[in-house]
């Protein structure tokens, strides 16, 4: 009995110990990986993320100028094998297939194999799970690679989808305001400021991952769609953007100047239609650099200089303490110690023409019927010293003293727009005021935002933030305003068409250490709006340290924002002509220019009389406005586009 229980007191004891042999190998196989198996032949399951599309930033007439590009990234396996003859890989045998993969990745690539081959060297022994052996490829790249890589029975090379990379298809167009994406973050511009917005929620699937490194869905497999994020309208209209932008670069080219500015807006809302700043220094820049610069006309700071003279006259007319016809001295005058006299000397000008031919003598002797309180509170009224509003990261509030701190020169300095700052999107809402009845707006520069199932989550509303002055006053300030273009400094903006209204500005520039004015150093600006009869459009175009003899703004921004409205009539949308009254006009009848060389083109457009803008780096014509078979006033030039693609 005793010798029974002891055969099966050792029966137990071998099953026990063969079973516990049994968790030992599997233990030190599948866990510790004894015959550097790697996890060839078990397989997992995990979770991969699926990066969510970032939402597409588009003009207000839903061109886009943001794009998401797909692109992938390759890992590769350490024990890595051919598969298919044997297990397990020699140390000649792996760096011949890691020569061959890296020629192969080389081959769809950029980059040299010697770069890749390095790569796994580094890498494979230590990552045995895998590591990162090339990013950023395109759909096509990464399909051509994984095919040769099939061809060559070399197998342990996996894909995944990367967060896609952002592009901006029109380049450098609008780049400061759209701003930059770039490390998984909205750096600047609009891609900063509504970063949140654009940012979609990524997604989740569950997967098998085999040991060849191969990734599997089954349909009963989980998974969790990634949410595209909000998509975002502009106010901006691209092909006005493009005329700015245009006009601007050639302007700095042509008067030698270190920037340029200009904004475009509806007064009617408040939208803006184009908007940007410009750099000597940057014409030739880098699209990726153009997108990471600041907004200028949010940021950049500077002396208006005659620009406000209306504004000062705006407060006499309201308090009636001059008629337009009323004369006034505009010989040099002497104030303290300060002498103040005009560029081109006057004897006695009207009220009207002090404005007219931007007297500053005159203005000085306007404003000392003012109060300084009065003065101060017109100017905050207006804007100047507070932030507009723009829902943009970047903007300045502008420099306005209190009256507490004027020294006994600061109520006519101010009165002809020294002794203060403004940033330039300040100024083109103060005169967006004088040509909307006196409502200043909140600038607006989103049009809509919509979800990813096309809903509209946000929509613009116009804002008025205050009233600035009466109708009555209005309509004789505009009359001043458009006598400066129809017969002072705004001359050469003039149209046969349309009646503009405005005033131009050349400010000295402050020196850095705030101790005076540089000498030889200005700033020149125009800033008008049209038609006077319904004005559409305000226009504030600015050149910072033109050459000298282009430092009045009457012969640098004047003939800019003429070059420009000259081109916004002729496009698709504009409505410029529609509203004034046409009498005896010349028309033409527009070609059809679409397909045409560029080379070709001059010639032409030549023979039949016409001038013409071309925008874009293409060969060909690919698009024109107006449209061939529309009629068109005979002064101005057509659109010509020639996009690359």
């Amino acid at each position: 009995m005793l010798i029974k229980k002891w055969r099966i007191f050792t029966i137990k004891i071998v099953i026990i110990g063969i079973f516990i042999l049994i968790i030992y190998r599997i233990f030190t196989i599948q866990i510790l990986d004894i015959y550097g198996f790697n996890d060839n032949y078990r397989y997992r399951t995990k979770k991969t993320i699926i990066p969510a599309e970032r939402g597409i930033i588009y003009d207000c007439n839903g061109f886009a100028l943001t794009g998401n590009k797909k692109v992938f990234k390759l890992e590769l396996c350490s024990a890595i094998t051919s598969w298919s003859n044997k297990d397990s890989l020699s140390a000649d045998e792996k760096i011949q297939l890691y020569k061959t993969i890296s020629e192969i990745i080389a081959k769809n690539t950029e980059n040299p194999a010697n770069i890749y081959f390095q790569k796994i060297l580094k890498f494979a022994p230590d990552y045995i799970n895998g590591f990162e052996i090339v990013t950023n490829l395109t759909p096509i790249q990464k399909n051509d690679i994984l095919s040769e890589l099939k061809e060559n029975k070399i197998r342990g090379i996996r894909s995944f989808k990367q967060p896609s990379k952002r592009v901006y298809p029109k380049k450098g167009l609008a780049g400061p305001l759209i701003g930059l994406y770039n490390s998984g973050k909205g750096e600047c511009g609009i891609e900063q400021s509504f970063d949140a917005e654009l940012t979609g929620i990524d997604g989740w699937a569950e997967i098998i991952q085999y040991g060849t490194g191969e990734n599997y869905h089954f349909s009963d497999m989980e998974i969790k769609e990634p949410i595209a994020g909000h998509s975002i309208y502009l106010t901006i209209d691209a092909h006005i953007q493009a005329i700015l932008e245009s006009n601007l670069k050639k302007g700095i080219e042509n008067y030698n100047a270190k920037n340029a500015i200009g904004i475009i807006i509806s007064p009617k809302d408040g939208k803006i239609l184009a908007m940007s700043g410009i750099s000597a220094d940057n014409l030739n820049a880098s699209p990726q650099l153009i997108h990471s610069m600041p907004i200028f006309p949010i940021s950049w700071l500077y002396e208006p200089g005659s620009t406000v003279k209306p504004i000062t006259a705006l407060l006499a007319i309201e308090k009636k303490l001059f008629e337009s016809s009323d004369i006034i001295d505009c010989r040099t005058r002497k104030i303290g110690r300060r002498t103040i006299s005009d560029v081109k000397p006057f004897k006695n000008l009207t009220f009207k023409e002090v404005i007219t031919y931007s007297s500053t003598v005159g203005i000085t002797y306007v404003v000392d019927k003012i109060s300084d309180i009065d003065l101060y509170n017109r100017l905050v009224d207006f804007g100047f010293g507070h932030k507009t509003g723009i829902i943009l990261n970047g903007e300045r509030n502008g420099i306005l003293r209190s009256p507490s701190n004027w020294s006994r020169y600061s109520r006519h300095s101010l009165s002809f727009g020294q002794e203060l700052s403004v940033a330039p999107i300040q100024l083109i809402y103060a005169y967006g005021a004088l040509a909307n009845e006196g409502k200043l707006l909140q600038p607006l520069i989103i049009n809509k935002i919509i979800d990813n199932d096309g809903k509209v989550v946000f929509n613009s509303r116009k804002k008025v933030v205050r009233y600035i002055s009466n109708i009555n006053a209005l309509d004789t300030l505009i009359t001043f305003l458009q006598a400066v273009v129809d017969i002072g400094y705004g001359g050469l903006t003039k149209l046969k068409d349309i009646n503009i209204a405005g005033k131009t500005g050349t400010s000295e520039k402050h020196e850095k250490n705030g101790g005076g004015y540089e000498k030889d150093k200005y700033i020149s600006s125009f800033v008008g709006f049209c038609p006077v009869e319904d004005p559409q459009i305000v226009m504030l175009i600015i050149y910072d340290e033109p050459d000298y003899n282009h430092r009045y703004g009457s012969i640098s921004a004047v003939p800019t924002f003429k070059k420009i409205l000259e081109e916004i009539v002729v496009l698709p949308n504009s409505n410029l002509l529609n509203i004034i009254t046409q009498i005896n006009q010349d028309y033409i009848l527009v070609p059809n220019c679409i397909g045409l060389p560029i080379n070709a083109l001059n010639e032409f457009l030549h023979k039949k009389g016409i001038s013409y803008s071309l925008y874009g780096d293409g060969e060909f014509v690919t698009n024109q406005f107006p449209k061939s078979g529309i009629s068109m006033l005979e002064e101005y030039p057509i659109m010509v586009i020639a996009d690359e693609d």
